[in-house]
């Protein structure tokens, strides 16, 4: 009996197509032919991937290998949508230590902290480039396999924090303190400030303080600790056994007590209620309300002390033009020593100069003596051993140096005898009282109050110091 005959039909290979969700990308599946079918060519896989959309990001080669009789029946990646590229944010990048991040104690090499370094204050210079702005990329578009355009995320804009007292380029892309000062941020901006406000005494809360703009304390300054600022100091309260330095004027509404263990030194002007043991420096004028105390008072220009009480007692007080006080000394007669006529700086660089003109001298004359005993030797340098021409050599550099020196210091004499000698015009002014034991020193001219002085003035007449009236 013959076997029934299979009839096979002919069916061409097609391929079959699946799109991803995302319409991101495409598979195909080729079927392979029946009988004397033909297989799917590149031109059919394509035309077929068209009907199904997919018109972008096809690969030849993909659909050829998925063609393969080996890859029949297999899914193969044809194409691929092109992904849209995310814009970035505009980044701003700061130029100096976020504060908060400065709050903290510095250890030194043994591992120690001094907790009166705070780094409470951040100095900021005019012109200094506080932040840069890299603006923001905006994205590049994208298309899935439909050919539909992918819109990419926008990069966000983002200005320069920019406060008080700060400056952009014209491009918004960098910002620039505009003066000195301490440097803060503030509702998220730059802000620079010739003022910092200190609302409590400065202790070991606060640290010590060193800025650069003035600076303004409610309460105290306490003992062992330093504020120095190349501006105005203004304090609430009292200063007590600490260093405090100003480029200008400091106003301490309290009084100062510094005793040896600190100073104030001011460029400008001293104001306070009292002075008492301690020690006070200011280029113009001291004020005080009170009374100065056994204390080391030093101006440029005058000192006075002008209210109820307006006492001088004890201590050295020196001005350049006028010291005045209601009362001056006590009946206890109490060493008190009051020079005008000179600035108290050119007094003590005089002097100073003269100690280090006469060591300089003894020098000088040393090696002039030496160069004198090899002249009288008659020997000629030439003929000198080796060792001992240099060493001649040496002193003939050092005997020029060291006269240079001695002219300059010379020059600077005649300069400082001048100051001292331009004394016309200085005065001390007892407005009612002055007690025995006062010294006074007007220029190099000195007088011992021996007798009760009452509404006297003290000024310099054909070189002596005369006693005369206030008038």
């Amino acid at each position: 009996m013959d076997e029934p005959t299979t009839i096979i039909e002919d069916v061409n290979g097609t391929v079959k197509v699946n799109i991803h969700r995302d319409k991101m990308k495409a598979f195909v599946e080729t079927t392979p032919p029946s009988g004397n079918g033909t297989s799917c060519s590149l031109e059919m896989a394509k035309s077929i991937l068209a009907e199904k959309g997919v018109v972008f990001g096809i690969d030849d080669k993909q659909i050829m290998k998925a063609l393969k009789e080996e890859n029949w029946g297999q899914e193969i990646l044809v194409a691929q949508g092109q992904p849209a590229v995310d814009g970035k944010d505009a980044v701003i990048e700061y130029k100096f230590d976020i504060p908060e991040k400065k709050l903290l104690s510095k250890e030194d090499e043994k591992g120690n902290i001094d907790f009166r370094e705070m780094g409470l204050v951040h100095n900021i210079t005019k012109g200094t480039i506080l932040a840069v702005r890299t603006p923001p990329i905006p994205g590049e578009s994208g298309k899935d396999i439909m050919s539909h355009e992918i819109v990419p995320r926008t990069g966000k804009e983002m200005p320069l924090p920019k406060g008080k007292n700060t400056v952009s380029n014209e491009e918004g892309t960098v910002l620039i303190a505009m003066i000195d000062g301490q440097i803060s941020i503030i509702d998220r901006k730059i802000t620079v400030s010739p003022i910092i406000t200190i609302n409590a005494d400065v202790d070991y809360s606060t640290g010590n303080i060193d800025f650069i703009g003035s600076v303004l304390i409610r309460g105290n300054i306490n003992s062992g600790f330093v504020v120095k600022a190349q501006g105005d100091i203004e304090v609430g309260g009292y200063v007590e056994g600490a260093e405090v330095e100003a480029g200008g004027n400091i106003l301490i509404k309290g009084g100062i007590k510094s005793g040896n263990k600190g100073f104030v030194r001011a460029g400008e002007s001293i104001t306070a209620r009292f002075i008492e043991n301690s020690r006070v420096e200011a280029g113009r004028n001291v004020i005080v309300k009170e009374a100065i105390m056994q204390s080391f008072v030093s101006a440029g220009d005058s000192i006075k002390v002008s209210d109820k009480k307006a006492t001088i007692v004890g201590g050295i007080v020196q001005a350049t033009q006028m010291v005045e006080a209601k009362v001056i000394g006590s009946p206890l007669a109490t060493r008190t020593i009051i020079e005008v006529g000179v600035n108290p700086l050119y007094r003590a660089e005089y002097q100073n100069l003269v100690k280090i003109r006469s060591e300089k001298k003894k020098i000088f004359e040393n090696l002039n003596n030496n160069m004198l005993a090899f002249q009288r030797s008659g020997i000629s340098p030439q003929k000198l051993p080796e060792n001992k021409r240099i060493a001649l050599i040496k002193t003939l550099d050092s005997f020029k140096k060291v006269k240079d020196e001695i002219a300059a210091f010379d020059e600077r004499a005649v300069f400082l005898e001048a100051e001292l000698n331009r004394i016309k015009s200085a005065r001390i002014r007892a407005l009612e009282i002055a007690h025995p034991g006062v010294r006074i020193s007007i220029g190099s001219s000195i007088y011992i109050i021996n007798d009760t002085c009452k509404y006297a003035q003290f000024i310099l007449d054909e070189g002596e110091i005369r006693l005369t009236s206030l008038t």
